[in-house]
């Protein structure tokens, strides 16, 4: 094992050590004098404090923003990560993100715009440069002052930059100096990062209070907020089969510690409601390091990946020195904050099989922004119709109780019926005598309840109504 935290910053190596491992990436950074990196919200919503993270991967290093504030110091050991004060160039100019920011105007009081350099630097790293990518890359950044026109205009004038040469070294050095597993201790906290399934158990039988860790964007808030000081963190982000994607039959199975970003292309060809849903989890910045395992585990009422993994008919493996075990995703979350996990076990991969050719999957996310906000209302369906007529139906709701909801009565309103608007709106009225909401800020009961069974009318005109009929003729036409 391996006692200090290595990493590259702005190209050069760095080794650290006699820092309590809750240090947050965005502390440290500030405190060796990097101070475009901001502190705006400590929550990872703003992008102030976005920094540049290069993994390496297949002998070179996968550039992603990520948000430096809930980001423990430990995670970034074996990475490389850039600031904007590193993105100039050797010899002192500006990299393109920069300098268009520039000469388009896109900055007044200067707080946001290192974040924005930072994704605009991320996203130029990518061949796509469309209004939807570019709007995708900088949905995690907040400007107030100057407004996103002259910062869309910086977006979309930014060239594709293709690896520096030195990247591949970097990479190399990173996967050699950083091949031991990190054991890290300091100021009385311990960070370990096992490299394998069996020794991270071991640890959590010896430190059975640790946190268990995958990307952190929940767990990390405990510290910014709560400013809770973890005695131990046991990091599964580097554990090889919890990181890995893969087809098991017909299911899909993607790994506790594979991050959204990473998973995002299976579940959209699993499912591309899913997948656009999946999309408006946090911002780019969350999704690269934010996963479905630490989604399912931290058991919030609004986690957006559980009504539809209910939907689908997903389940949990489930790990501990004792075994190995699978549960029912709709029986992982049992209250509040509460799932079935025992002392020492962890989630090992969600599995989802794959839905039939003649099932219907929708994806719902009512809130009051497109990006970054809460649900005040998730939804999601899975409908088996043959000649017309509903013949299974799957249908769980979100962010409306302690925890998400398997709604039977309304399968039951839907199974049997000819798929009909008339159907749809019965179903309505079962949702909305079913489910019992709570108010808050979010919205009201009353509010919850009808917007529940709306959701049954808009998934019948988003499926056989005028709109549904037309995508389908479309995808026909298109089909070989």
């Amino acid at each position: 094992m391996r006692p200090e935290i290595r990493f590259f910053l702005n190209g050069r190596p760095c080794r650290l050590s006699g820092l309590p491992p809750h240090t947050t990436l965005l502390e440290w950074l500030r405190g060796q004098g990097l101070t475009a990196v901001k502190e705006g919200c400590a929550e990872g919503d703003c992008g102030a404090c976005s920094v540049l993270i290069g993994t390496p991967r297949r002998a070179r290093l996968d550039w992603r923003a990520v948000n430096a504030c809930i980001l423990m110091l430990p995670q970034v050991d074996g990475r490389a990560v850039v600031t904007a004060e590193g993105l100039a160039r050797g010899d002192g100019s500006l990299h393109p993100a920069q300098r268009l920011l520039a000469d388009t105007h896109g900055t007044q009081c200067g707080f946001c715009s290192p974040g924005f350099a930072i994704a605009l630097a991320a996203l130029a790293r990518r061949p796509e440069r469309d209004d939807e990518t570019i709007l995708d890359a900088i949905a995690g950044n907040l400007c107030r002052c100057t407004g996103y026109r002259p910062i869309l205009e910086a977006a979309r004038a930014l060239p594709v930059i293709a690896p520096a040469v030195e990247e591949a070294e970097i990479a190399a050095t990173l996967e050699r100096d950083c091949a031991q597993p990190l054991d890290y201790r300091a100021g009385g906290g311990r960070f370990v990062a096992p490299r394998d399934l069996d020794a991270a158990l071991a640890v959590l039988a010896e430190e059975p209070e640790a946190w268990v860790l995958a990307g952190g964007t929940d767990l990390g808030l405990r510290i910014t907020k709560r400013h809770e000081e973890p005695r131990c963190v046991v990091s599964l982000a580097r554990v090889g089969e919890l990181a890995a994607v893969g087809r098991e039959g017909r299911d899909t199975v993607i790994g506790a510690a594979v991050p959204y970003a990473d998973a995002l292309e299976a579940i959209s060809a699993l499912a591309p409601s899913v997948g656009a849903l999946v999309r408006r989890i946090g911002a780019a910045q969350i999704r690269a390091v934010g996963t479905i395992g630490g989604n399912l585990a931290n058991a919030s009422p609004i986690g957006d990946t559980l009504p539809p993994l209910i939907a689908l008919g997903a389940s949990v493996e489930l790990a501990s020195r004792e075994g190995r075990r699978t549960v029912a995703v709709e029986d992982f979350v049992t209250g509040y904050r509460k799932t079935v996990l025992r002392p020492g076990e962890v989630v090992v991969s969600v599995r989802i099989p794959a839905p039939g050719a003649a099932t219907l999957v929708r994806a719902y996310k009512v809130a009051r922004r497109i990006d970054q906000d809460i649900a005040a209302v998730s939804a999601a369906f899975a409908l088996s119709v043959e000649d017309g007529r509903v013949t299974r139906a799957r249908v769980a709701f979100g962010g409306i109780a302690e925890r998400p909801l398997r709604t039977p009565e309304v399968e039951v309103a839907l199974t049997g019926r000819l798929w009909s608007l008339e159907t749809a709106r019965a179903a309505g009225e079962a949702a909305r005598r079913a489910v019992r909401p709570i108010s808050d800020v979010r919205g009201s009961a009353g509010y919850r309840a009808t917007v529940c069974g709306n959701l049954l009318e808009r998934l019948w005109w988003d499926t056989a109504g005028p709109a549904g009929v037309a995508a389908t003729l479309d995808a026909l036409e298109g089909a070989p």
